[in-house]
């Protein structure tokens, strides 16, 4: 059986698999996966769209509007994008605001407004969101893309996890890391100290060549031994955790040394007073998930990468925690985006930032919102279109329809719903007419969304 078959057994048994490289040196010929490259954004819990980018003014204090943090007279522009003013300023140095972000990046962002999830629970709200699907068994979109790339090369962690609805749907091993560290202790398995270049190793090279060959022969045997499926995953997976693979040693090479990023390692953000940085926490785990996520990009080992955030479930004080959480967001963004033109990535990367569902454009006694099934999304990426706003809600925040072939807003169309967001990013993959698609079929009419 060879290792691609490895590969889907692996998955089919609900593995975590990563491969390590035995020694530094490694396969010098493994193929890199050349992109594109997918990162989706998960905001945990269920954001508010009207505290950003589909705006809602009301009056303040006002439980009984849709938004009581500002005025519509305080609605701005960037390019084609209304936005809230929502902003945040640690220590008083501004950190993020809607209008600066899309004053540097609106050719780059596509808004989806009115975006229907048919739901306002969680884990179903983050299953359609990142799958298309509100039932249950099917794959993220990010699985499905690295399941068609590992359908063609060999890949050590194709599809990268750091939470939000990650199901693989059988389809392939998913990799969790947890920092720098551990990947180099996994591509160095044989090295004490991988970040140290003179540091002893465990066994000498000749030793460790003889011990994977051992392996790799007593593998083979019991394999051959085993009737049962389960077993012969199992041993699938350890297959996979001691196959070498040069891949992996390229992203360890590539991190050698590396620290994670902080706050306060960016110039935007090195002016906050390091007693208030703490307020950007969240923020900077995110670029930390981002930055692991594009050196495995770069390094061709890696296809998708789900990046993840929380603190999004506002029952009380709604507009607070709201603003904080988004504003980190877009601090996180601004840095994927810069770190993406600095590693020549920019061309090949698609974003996609998304939620379990909105909030009700109504407030709660204690000044927060409550489940609410319309949401958006900002996608970003080589093929789509920037600087436009798809869909629209109306002034009680509900959907508005558009018209199939045009997707003008209207009161005949469809209500676009995260089905018609995910038809469109399989056709932009590739994947539309695959098995992979068949396999997991998303029905009703496509939407030009992305052209």
């Amino acid at each position: 059986m060879d290792r691609r078959r490895f590969l889907k057994v692996a998955g089919l048994a609900g593995l975590s698999v990563m491969a390590p490289l035995g020694l530094r040196e490694g396969s010098a010929s493994q193929a890199k996966y050349p992109g594109p490259f997918w990162i989706m954004v998960n905001a945990g819990g269920g954001w508010d769209p009207t505290m950003s980018f589909d705006p809602k003014g009301g009056i303040a204090k006002d439980r009984t509007t849709v938004n009581q943090s500002y005025t519509a007279g305080e609605i701005k522009s960037s390019g084609n994008i209304p936005h809230a003013p929502t902003a945040l300023s640690p220590g008083g140095v501004l950190a993020a605001s809607c209008g600066s972000f899309l004053d540097a990046y609106h050719d780059r962002i596509m808004v989806i407004n009115g975006l229907d999830t048919t739901t306002n629970n969680h884990d179903a709200g983050s299953r359609t969101i990142w799958s298309g699907q509100l039932a249950e068994g099917y794959p993220s979109f990010a699985a499905l893309v690295a399941a068609q790339a590992l359908e063609k090369m060999d890949l050590p962690m194709a599809y990268l996890s750091n939470g939000g609805y990650d199901s693989t749907g059988g389809l392939l091993p998913l990799t969790r890391v947890s920092g720098t560290d551990a990947i180099q202790r996994l591509a160095y398995p044989n090295i004490r100290d991988p970040n140290d270049a003179k540091s002893d190793l465990y066994h000498s090279q000749a030793t460790a060549s003889r011990i994977a060959a051992a392996q790799a022969s007593r593998l083979q045997t019991m394999q051959a031994r085993q009737s049962l499926t389960s077993n012969r995953s199992a041993m699938g997976s350890l297959f996979l955790a001691r196959a070498s693979n040069g891949g992996l040693a390229a992203l360890g090479e590539a991190l050698k040394g590396k620290q994670l990023v902080q706050i306060g390692d960016v110039p935007k953000l090195a002016k906050i007073p390091k007693d208030n940085q703490n307020e950007l926490n969240d923020a900077e785990r995110l670029m930390q998930q981002a930055q692991i996520a594009l050196y495995a990009f770069k390094t061709g080992v890696a296809v998708s990468a789900n990046l993840d955030i929380g603190g999004f479930d506002t029952h009380s004080n709604n507009d607070d925690q709201q603003t904080s959480q988004q504003m980190q967001i877009l601090v996180a963004l601004d840095y994927l985006y810069t770190q993406l033109d600095v590693m020549g990535l920019a061309d090949k990367t698609y974003v996609m930032v998304g939620s379990d569902f909105g909030r009700t454009p109504y407030y709660n006694d204690a000044d927060g919102k409550d489940h609410w099934n319309i949401t958006s999304m900002l996608l970003s990426g080589p093929k789509i279109q920037g600087n436009t706003v798809i869909g629209a809600s109306d002034e009680a925040f509900k959907a508005e329809t558009v018209n199939t072939k045009t997707l003008a807003t209207d009161g005949t169309g469809v209500r676009i719903e995260p089905r018609h967001v995910h038809m469109g990013l399989r056709k932009l993959a590739g994947l539309t007419g695959t098995d992979l698609d068949t396999q997991f079929p998303l029905t009703g009419e496509a939407l030009p969304l992305f052209g």
